[in-house]
């Protein structure tokens, strides 16, 4: 994210000025009535490649010279879409901004494949959430349910493929993969889910042709390694493999997420696998954030640090994922957390480690933004001040308002409260990837745990030990 916004300021100061509109190019224009943000900027891949301003009538125009078929992805106001172009399109979008996902459109030359995807995308949301419904069901039976789903999505693009003749092979490509990948994820996921409801092994119980439609799959193409449908497939897939792998070795319930041995697996099936590319570096990006995420306790990070390491010398991700690793080490029991920045509740700004207690303490995250999970939080806290009176509690609010910050903290009794007034600097140092993320510190200043969610029973556990 920080390497897009520098990209991106760059881009930004050699693009803004006039702009020849060369013949024979690719059109992308837009209608965004009530934006309140002027800047559009055009995505290849992950890189920002153009910029461009809204004018008064709240219009944009992207002139691009392009020679095969291209998937690029927009952005204003922080919203983000897809976009399918050829040479020579010719291809509007209209949004109202406030209704973003639900109002937007195409049309001109190219809206066909654009709108059939557009369609597919705001459907994975309402789809996931009805086939969830099935993940309790029985192996054959869930199968005979998705085979059914597949037969009809893979019906709707064939009709829509047939009734659009002119497509090129890349947009019937595309068109096929948004309809049905989004449902072979789900068979993806459907051990996971399966065993984890019925609590028995799954595998030995799948039907031999489960997984057949995993043989018609380009597992290296990379005209769609940054589409989410056909990335967020390949995540679930090295998870699965992993998944069925770890299981088989050790015939064993376990909360999987939690074990080395089944993120150990994915740094192996990613390699056999992947080819050295863009796909490749962004699924051990992946896994390495999911290593980090779920195993609460790192005793034996450097194992897995190696081993990342030896398949990883030339990850595009690198210098990011060291320094993602130094700060994992960094946050281990025992060690002096890293400081930043706060204001505290007159105004002062003010730093962590001025604010250490000679008590065992829980520092825990909220924000203002986000009313209900922060009410939780709170609530979770009361809570377990009353079960560990002689633990200290020091709320950090993680929002962007502190004027809305200092209003919600005068409305009620409260624990200690600091505003973070650099949450990016924070969430590196600390790894923080949801705001229920808590730091337990010593008397003597230094971590207990810095990866306990603050909702876990296994929190009352080291307070039992720690704070008695």
């Amino acid at each position: 994210m920080m390497m897009r916004k520098l990209l991106l300021l760059t881009l930004i100061i050699t693009l803004v000025g006039c702009k020849k509109q060369p013949t024979n190019s690719t059109f992308f224009t837009g209608f965004f009535p009530n934006s309140k943000d002027s800047l559009v900027v055009l995505y290849a891949n992950d890189t920002p490649i153009d910029t461009t301003f809204l004018n008064k009538d709240k219009n944009f125009t992207f002139s691009l010279n392009i020679k095969e078929s291209k998937l690029y992805n927009f952005e204003i106001g922080g919203k983000y879409q897809y976009v399918f172009l050829e040479p020579l399109d010719s291809l509007v979008v209209y949004a109202n901004t406030l209704r973003f996902e639900e109002s937007i459109s195409f049309s001109g030359k190219g809206s066909a494949i654009n709108n059939f995807l557009l369609s597919q995308l705001s459907n994975i949301d309402i789809q996931s959430d009805e086939l969830k419904k099935y993940h309790s069901l029985p192996p054959i039976t869930y199968k005979e349910k998705i085979d059914s789903i597949l037969i009809i999505k893979k019906k709707e693009c064939d009709n829509f493929i047939k009734n659009h003749p002119y497509l090129s092979e890349k947009a019937k490509n595309i068109a096929l993969v948004s309809s049905i990948f989004p449902l072979y994820k789900e068979i993806e996921i459907y051990p996971f889910i399966y065993q984890d409801k019925n609590k028995n092994l799954t595998n030995h119980l799948l039907p031999s042709d489960f997984y057949n439609y995993r043989k018609q799959i380009d597992y290296n193409n990379s005209f769609l390694e940054y589409y989410r449908p056909y990335y967020s497939y390949m995540v679930m897939y090295v998870n699965n493999l992993a998944f069925t792998k770890y299981t088989h070795n050790n015939s064993t319930l376990v909360d999987l997420n939690r074990e080395l041995g089944f993120h150990l697996e994915k740094i192996k099936i990613i390699d056999s696998l992947f080819n050295k590319g863009s796909l490749r570096d962004n699924l051990y990006r992946n896994a390495a954030y999911a290593y980090i995420f779920n195993i609460q306790e790192h005793a034996q990070y450097q194992d897995y640090f190696d081993k990342f390491a030896k398949y990883n010398k030339d990850n595009e991700h690198k210098a990011e994922l060291d320094k993602v690793f130094k700060n994992v080490i960094a946050l281990q029991a025992g060690q002096i957390p890293p400081d930043f920045d706060l204001i505290d509740t007159k105004g002062s700004l003010t730093k962590f480690s001025a604010i250490q207690k000679p008590e065992v303490t829980i520092y825990y995250f909220w924000s203002v933004n986000q009313r209900e999970l922060s009410n939780l939080i709170f609530n979770r806290i009361a809570q377990l001040k009353s079960l560990f009176p002689n633990v200290k509690f020091v709320g950090i609010d993680i929002g962007q308002d502190k004027n809305q910050w200092r209003k919600r903290i005068s409305e009620n009794q409260w624990t200690d409260q600091y505003h973070s007034i650099n949450f990016m600097d924070l969430s590196q140092k600390f790894l923080i990837n949801n705001i229920n993320k808590s730091v337990i510190i010593d008397k003597n200043g230094r971590i207990i745990s810095a990866f306990e969610d603050i909702f876990s029973p296994n929190l009352e556990k080291i307070l039992l030990y720690k704070a008695s």
